[in-house]
């Protein structure tokens, strides 16, 4: 990558490399519990990472530039999943579905008037997401960061099929998770238990909740990026408190030490791409301070598989 680049020419980049993918779409889709099969896990879940990274790198190139090369890629990695997927299964389905799957619906909304994807097509799509995916996703059962993707995933949904009632109810869903799940102080409890991973979680948690945010502030203009529940909690308290670890003071995390935190940190790595979303809308310096330096920032990359882990906060600057 040359010196200087852009956001737009990392992007423009990305999807060049991305325009040789094909769909990896699978029937039932076998994602097995990380912590039972690791490996089985990792293999399983390449075969959305693919599409879904080529299909939101192709659709964003394509509103930056027009070019229906672009889109009709983007369509045709769409199509593989609403065509051929009947469903999920194995411990991890929902979850993984739903931080994976994001990346299919913001790509499909990115080209949802592109006149080479017809009609006939996007209501395939619709389809697949409201009777596969948002089935899956509604019935989970956990409250930790399952639920915060749960909720983000069910509101780019709504938003893609324009149902303002069902956005307004979600909305309602996200404050009582923010409430329960977050304490005074910022942390969340059931992510402080997860060893040395315990920063990752808070991340993990704290990005599909903030994007979540971002939804409901632009479709129904409530604010809860500054909102305070009645017992007090709120997303700028989490968020404080992340950064203040993560920016050089993770040996100072209270809970378990050898905190596993990127080293060093880069275009790729979290919470950058939180961050870099969130100095816009909150207008923090500290935010700004902490991001700068890495920009442009991308999204967090997985590791064990070079795609993009997640579609909470992807290329962040091009979604302003």
């Amino acid at each position: 990558m040359k010196a200087n680049t852009t956001a737009a020419e990392r992007l423009i980049e990305l999807a060049n490399e991305s325009l040789s993918v094909s769909s990896h779409a699978v029937a039932v889709w076998h994602i097995p519990g990380f912590y039972y099969d690791k490996e089985g896990h990792q293999a399983a879940k390449r075969l959305m990472e693919a599409d879904a990274q080529a299909a939101f790198a192709t659709a964003t190139a394509y509103r930056l530039t027009g070019e229906s090369v672009y889109a009709d890629k983007a369509a045709e990695l769409i199509d593989g999943w609403s065509s051929v997927n009947v469903g999920f299964a194995d411990n991890d389905g929902p979850l993984v579905s739903a931080y994976l799957g994001t990346g299919l619906i913001l790509a499909a909304q990115r080209i949802r008037h592109y006149e080479g994807w017809s009609a006939e097509r996007r209501e395939r799509f619709i389809q697949w997401i409201t009777t596969v995916c948002l089935p899956a996703w509604d019935g989970i059962p956990g409250r930790n960061n399952w639920w915060s993707w749960s909720l983000y995933a069910q509101l780019c949904t709504y938003r893609f099929i324009n149902d303002s009632d069902a956005i307004h109810s979600e909305a309602i869903h996200l404050k009582k998770h923010i409430d329960e799940s977050l304490d005074l102080s910022g942390f969340i409890p059931e992510e402080t238990v997860r060893g040395t991973n315990g920063m990752w979680y808070h991340y993990f948690s704290l990005a599909p909740l903030t994007a979540a945010a971002k939804i409901v502030l632009e479709e129904t203009g409530e604010d809860l990026f500054r909102w305070v529940s009645p017992s007090g909690k709120s997303l700028k308290k989490a968020l404080d408190t992340l950064l203040y670890y993560i920016d050089g003071r993770a040996d100072e995390w209270p809970f378990e030490k050898d905190q596993n935190v990127p080293k060093p940190l880069s275009a790729y790595t979290w919470p950058l791409d939180m961050y870099e979303g969130l100095t816009h809308l909150y207008g923090d310096p500290a935010y700004e301070r902490f991001v700068a330096p890495h920009r442009p920032v991308a999204s967090h990359i997985n590791a064990s598989s070079g795609y993009f882990q997640s579609y909470s906060w992807c290329f962040p600057e091009l979604d302003r």
